[in-house]
Formats: C-alpha cells, sequence, structure tokens
C-alpha cells in the first residue's frame, strides 16, 4: 500500500512568516486513490481555527484591542488563553503581547470574568525577545493549572529560558526558573503526575538531560550529564511510549548543517537509562524527526536508505527512502515503517512495511522533474509523481494523474495501478485522517 500524503512545510515563525500557502483544487478531498491508499492533505488554512472564547467575546476583544497580541512559536492557532488558572471556578484569559523598541518587550496579561466584563487583573514581564511557548497544565499536582513560557533571544545558539508561573487571583509566583534547549512535559516515571523534562546544551562544554518534578517545591528527579556536547543543537525531542510498558525520550541531535543521530532514553525507578546512545546505528545524513509515524503508539526512529539501484550514485542526487524504526526493548532496532518523502516537504508516500526491500525507484527519475516508483523484482510501476506546466497538465489530466497541489509554476501530479498481490492487496480506498504534531 502506498499512501500520499501532502504537506505543508513546517515553520516555527509566526504565521505572518510564513511562506505562501498551497492552492489545492477544491475537489481533491474527494479524490479516491489506489489499494490501501489515501490522500492526506494538511491545510494550513483549514487549520486556522476561532479561539475559543467566552460568550462575552467582544467585550474581552476590546479590552485587549490596544495590544500587539503574539503567538507563541508552538502554537499556531491563538495568542488568546481562557481557563480558571487560581481554582476558584472564575475563568481567567492569558494572552502574551509586545512592546517593540523598549528595554522589555515581551509581556503577559491575566483577565478575570466578572459579571459581563473582564477585567485586567496584572501584567508581568516576560524574558528574552521571543516567545518560545506557553502551554496551561496542572504541573505541581494541587488541581490548579501552572503557567509554563518559553523565552530565547531569536539566536539558535544561545539557551532559552523555562519559567512556569503560578497565579493565585491577586498576584503572580515565579516556581521554576530553568535554562533550556528543548522541554518535555510528560508522566515519565509513571506515578501519575506530570514531571518536566529538559535538555540543555552548551556547545562544545556540556550537554544534560534533567527530569524535575513538584514535591513541595520541584526537585530533580534524575540527570543524565554524558551527552555530547559536540553537536549544533537538539532540533527535536518527544517523549511517549518507546516500547510496551515503557516510557521514554528521543532526542534528534544534529552533528552539523545536514547530518544527525539519535539518543533513546528510558526512566526506571526514577534513574534515566540511555538504551539508544547516538552511535552509528542512528546516524543520518539528514535531519529527520522522530516521533509516532506509524500511529501506533510507540515512538520511532528515522533512518535515510538508499533504494536498491542507487549505490553509486552521488547522496545529492538520490531519492533517498525514510525508513523508520522501533527499539526492540533490548540493545537494537525493528523496522516499522518506509516513505519516500520529498526534499522539499510538499509529499510523501507511506509503504507497506511488507514492501520493505521490495520497492525502489526507477534509475530513470529526476527530483523535481518525475518520479517512478517500482517492484524490484518485476519492474511494474506501482506510483508515478510529475512536475507539470499547466498547458501539460491539460494534455494529461484525464489520464489517470490525480491533481496534488501547485508549487509555484508546476503542478504536481500523482498516478499509481496496485494489482492484488502475494500479500492480499488489493485495488480499494482508506481515509486517513491529517496529522499534527508539534514540539517544544
Amino acid at each position: 500500500m502506498i499512501i500520499p500524503r501532502l504537506r505543508r512545510h513546517r515553520s516555527r515563525r509566526p504565521a505572518a512568516d510564513m511562506p505562501a500557502l498551497w492552492r489545492l483544487g477544491a475537489g481533491i478531498l474527494a479524490l479516491s486513490l489506489l489499494s490501501g491508499c489515501s490522500f492526506i492533505i494538511s491545510d494550513p488554512v483549514s487549520r486556522m481555527k476561532a479561539p475559543r472564547l467566552s460568550e462575552d467575546k467582544a467585550t474581552l476583544m476590546a479590552a485587549i484591542s490596544t495590544l500587539k497580541l503574539i503567538r507563541p512559536n508552538n502554537d499556531d492557532d491563538s495568542s488568546i488563553r481562557t481557563a480558571d488558572l487560581n481554582g476558584d471556578g472564575i475563568p481567567e484569559t492569558l494572552v502574551f503581547y509586545e512592546t517593540l523598541g523598549e528595554a522589555v518587550q515581551i509581556h503577559g496579561l491575566i483577565l478575570e470574568k466578572q459579571g459581563d466584563s473582564w477585567v485586567k487583573k496584572l501584567t508581568f514581564d516576560g524574558a528574552g525577545t521571543v516567545l518560545e511557548s506557553v502551554e496551561i497544565r496542572d504541573v505541581t499536582g494541587d488541581g490548579k493549572p501552572e503557567i509554563i513560557a518559553g523565552y530565547s533571544k531569536g539566536d539558535e545558539g544561545l539557551q532559552k529560558g523555562l519559567v512556569l508561573y503560578s497565579y493565585s487571583g491577586t498576584s503572580l509566583e515565579e516556581k521554576l526558573t530553568l535554562p533550556y534547549t528543548r522541554y518535555v512535559i510528560d508522566d515519565l516515571n509513571g506515578d501519575g503526575m506530570d514531571d518536566i523534562t529538559v535538555v540543555s546544551l552548551k556547545r562544545n562544554e556540556s550537554s544534560t538531560l534533567t527530569t524535575y518534578q513538584y514535591n513541595g517545591g520541584f526537585k530533580e528527579l534524575d540527570r543524565l550529564e554524558n551527552l555530547d556536547p559536540y553537536i549544533n543543537n537538539y532540533y527535536n525531542i518527544v517523549v511517549g511510549k518507546v516500547a510496551k510498558g515503557k516510557e521514554g525520550i528521543v532526542l534528534d541531535a544534529a552533528v552539523n548543517s545536514h547530518s544527525a543521530y539519535s539518543y533513546m532514553i528510558v526512566m526506571e525507578n526514577n534513574r534515566f537509562r540511555v538504551v539508544l546512545s547516538g552511535d552509528d546505528s542512528t546516524f543520518k545524513d539528514r535531519r529527520i524527526s522522530s516521533g509516532d509515524i506509524d500511529g501506533d503508539g510507540i515512538l520511532e526512529i528515522g533512518l535515510m536508505e538508499r533504494p536498491s539501484g542507487w549505490e553509486n550514485i552521488e547522496a545529492d542526487a538520490v531519492p533517498w527512502f525514510y525508513s523508520y524504526y522501533k527499539w526492540d526493548g533490548k540493545e537494537g532496532l525493528t523496522f516499522a515503517l518506509q516513505q519516500y518523502r520529498d526534499p522539499s516537504d510538499r509529499f510523501t508516500l507511506n509503504f507497506l512495511p511488507a514492501w520493505h526491500g521490495k520497492v525502489t525507484v526507477d534509475m530513470k527519475s529526476v527530483q523535481d522533474r518525475y518520479l517512478k516508483f517500482i517492484m524490484s523484482d518485476t519492474g511494474e510501476t506501482v506510483a508515478e509523481i510529475s512536475f507539470f506546466s499547466e498547458e501539460e497538465w491539460n494534455r494529461v489530466k484525464g489520464d489517470g494523474w490525480e491533481l496534488w497541489g501547485e508549487d509555484a509554476d508546476k503542478i504536481i501530479g500523482y498516478r499509481g495501478k496496485l494489482e492484488q498481490n502475494s500479500d492480499g492487496i488489493k485495488k480499494g480506498n482508506t481515509t486517513v485522517p491529517a496529522e499534527r504534531k508539534g514540539i517544544n
């Protein structure tokens, strides 16, 4: 099975800085593709949602209308958050705004619902010039959510600052401040209470991973200090199940501007254990983000594999496969899923696990022009992707080609054929939901 998937390029910049959105045909959602195949569209416009505000939204908007609101880089949806921050049953609204040209540029504002109005309760200053992340979660276990905000100065080489605030109704207390490069919030030790795990990198000096949990104050559960400091950055961190009954963290580390490797770390009896240590088994020549790629609830690590027949071709010209592997619970990795991912992140083809090692790319294929995927043993064509001019598209669109989208002056088309084979796969349709993930 091949699951064609059209994606937008991920950006952690505010929405106003995003590249031009793809213009998709109105009929794409209704397309029925080949056997066991479906078309996933991740359209940024369709994902823009109105904030869920109280019924007197107009009153709230009037109270903040003079502010230049900002969204954190980890949230594309809204700059306004409403929650009962102090547990009194009355909702509060939290917004962040900026005042350019001043010594302190980022500020937070908390408003409280009083009758039919929103009343300003307090303002506070943020650290840095970029609002990296905002989360509202109960990480102290008192039944009241805290505000967790990440700030930076906008330089990837500098560490960011994480601040955890607790709002009492009249004052705001900073309960935790930490330097960080990446962080995640999860119940890593499985005790039913969320903890905060922070990776902190000082290039060429130190790299540490620390988990903090609240117990009358935030205390270290464990610290790992022997991570490699001689890297560019950690470009991705994910937390979740890494094997059956095992919660863990995957760190994707950028070695230089292109290549990367991954760590996998589990927590057992409140102590870290490194199960994959960033050696050759997880090295890749491109930055591939780990995650639950196949949707089974277990995290996978991505590696690069050459299609058969391309062994002697220069790396830059190879249409690489991305192969994802799971930890086997011992000392190795087991194969989970293989993809072809467009280098410009415009689409992804997911192949059946049973096809691993059996599908390749025809040697006549050229990236950004024409790609043909074939069975290695028979040469049977199972999928084609082509880039057309408008004139070319008008000539071929009735010849089995499906519209994927437009990029600059090119139209991207897909055509596929899948006959029943020894695995019992035959022509049909499958619907797969759109996917969205984020990192801090």
